[in-house]
């Protein structure tokens, strides 16, 4: 269990710090006229605060964690986990 839980964490920090680095990006994409990168980056930040204001509702954890699950459309990028077999076709 506890070798489940740090896999979890170091997961987490993981794509924590990809995401606030891919933030401190967004003015530079600007600058370079890559607004389709910028534009999508903002749409993690709101998912992200979408599902962080879901755990202030009661019951908000399951429901957060359900909607993880099982629509991948509500993770951020750095939370995704892209299949190697869909690289290969």
């Amino acid at each position: 269990m506890r070798k489940k839980l740090r896999k979890f964490r170091d997961k987490l920090a993981h794509g924590l710090k990809q995401e606030y680095h891919e933030t401190k990006e967004i003015p530079k994409h600007i600058k370079n006229k890559e607004y389709k990168k910028a534009a999508q980056q903002l749409c993690d930040i709101g998912k992200m605060t979408f599902l962080s204001l879901l755990w202030i509702l009661p019951g908000g954890g399951v429901m957060s964690a359900a909607l993880v699950k099982f629509s991948h459309k509500f993770r951020p990028s750095a939370f995704r986990e892209e299949k190697k077999d869909r690289d290969r076709d």
